[in-house]
């Protein structure tokens, strides 16, 4: 007898769902639950006697558990399926994100023709979501390479525009900003020439686009596109999206030396953030205006920003968000010349740099290499400097790395009061 993946998942998970029991229920105190899920979901097959621990709690004969599917086996419902993805998507606003990725992962594998292939769409679009909110960034990057390549996107202009989209935001978040700026590209250009004129897609691609443009360092482009930008989310209603674009226009204006409409910029974003419900987006934010606080030596309004953002971050945050946190207070530590504190903030940062994607690694790696310089260890600082441009020359985002370089080589470059007027390495994009 051999376990068979995902059948015999699937038949677990559906007895386990008719007798009322849950994951914990089935894991027993010889399993744990989520190796429940991993079971149920097909990533992982049980051994023989693991198979017949869980036969026994569902109190149903091993050997049915273990039988081969049926060939000739009645396709899912579709009704049946469309409930599945319903329950997926519940799961997701009750942050269960794990759950999510197990149910939305058995629907795109069941059988059945193309009946089924919207509905696969969906559980594909939304397994993207909750892969990139659980951080598996490998898999959200596959996961969207499959929905472009799927024929129901290749026939709609909107739904190709969607996914190129998030695949650009996706490899920006990843640091592959060459590729990101081709999707983002594309994104606009469908958006711009669908029919009839699909403004919300608009507003997405575009807002993209300046983002990648102005992480990478090409900041001529951004400011070029960002008037075109805030045109655009001025007619759109949602305050999300609304935000995102005024946040990536505030961006765009900081590296090209307009640090005040940058400030106003986004401030009007964090009022159009409050009436969506994106909590986590929104302690992104906050803590991307309080970093353009800081370079703009605004300390007490930035202090506030940081505040709301650790509240917002104790609730819905990652250790990822918890390191972007502590370099910015270490950064406004810096700029009191509180070198103790920064110290303490700059430890924090060091434990969870090698789990930030290489953008966020090379802008928390030049916040320590600063601290290092104000103690005045200068070879450590050089190390950290020298890792920094090497982060940011990996990204793509190569005239970034060269301010590193200089900021290095330059004999009088102290962290502080006298950090540059433009410093590429407060910003934090949407």
């Amino acid at each position: 007898m051999t376990v068979e993946q995902p059948h015999f998942g699937q038949q677990v998970r559906q007895i386990r769902r008719a007798q009322g029991l849950s994951q914990s229920d089935l894991a027993g105190d010889t399993m744990s639950p989520s190796y429940i899920s991993l079971v149920e979901s097909g990533r992982r097959a049980p051994s023989l006697k693991l198979a017949r621990a869980i036969a026994e709690r569902l109190n149903t004969p091993v050997e049915a558990l273990l039988a081969p599917q049926e060939p000739e086996q009645q396709p899912p419902h579709r009704l049946g399926v469309v409930g599945r993805l319903v329950a997926a998507r519940a799961h997701q606003l009750a942050g269960d994100w794990d759950v999510a990725r197990d149910e939305l992962t058995g629907i795109i594998g069941l059988p059945g023709g193309p009946e089924l292939d919207d509905v696969r769409w969906e559980a594909r679009w939304e397994l993207a979501t909750t892969l990139g909110r659980l951080g598996e960034s490998k898999a959200r990057e596959q996961t969207l390479r499959d929905l472009l390549a799927d024929p129901l996107t290749q026939s709609s202009p909107l739904l190709h525009t969607r996914v190129a989209v998030e695949t650009a935001q996706a490899l920006k978040d990843v640091g592959n900003l060459a590729e990101s700026a081709r999707f983002a590209e594309e994104a606009v250009r469908l958006a711009r020439t669908a029919e009839p004129p699909a403004l919300v897609e608009t507003a997405q691609a575009e807002t993209v686009l300046v983002s990648v443009c102005t992480a990478s360092g090409d900041w001529e482009r951004s400011w070029e596109l960002a008037d075109g930008l805030l045109r655009t989310v001025q007619g759109v209603s949602g305050g999300r999206l609304r935000a995102t674009g005024l946040w990536a226009a505030a961006g765009a204006h900081y590296v090209n030396g307009r640090a005040k409409t940058a400030l106003a910029l986004i401030a009007e974003a964090e009022q159009a953030m409050a009436q969506a419900g994106d909590l986590p987006l929104r302690a992104r934010l906050q803590l991307a205006a309080g970093l353009l606080h800081i370079a703009g030596g605004q300390l007490d309004a930035a202090d506030t920003l940081l505040g709301q953002a650790a509240q917002a971050t104790e609730l819905v945050g990652s250790p990822e968000d918890g390191v972007r946190l502590a370099a910015a207070r270490a950064l406004a530590a810096l700029r009191r010349d509180d070198l103790a504190k920064a110290g303490r903030q700059g430890a924090l940062v060091d434990s969870g740099l090698s789990a930030l994607a290489v953008l966020d690694r090379a802008r928390c790696t030049v916040v320590t290499a600063r601290i290092h310089r104000a103690r005045g260890e200068e070879d450590a600082a050089r190390d950290r400097f020298q890792s920094a441009a090497a982060l940011y020359e990996e990204a793509g985002a190569y005239r970034i790395a060269v301010k590193v370089w200089r900021e290095l080589s330059a004999a009088d470059a102290v962290a502080g009061a006298t950090a540059p007027d433009v410093d590429p390495h407060v910003l934090l994009m949407p």
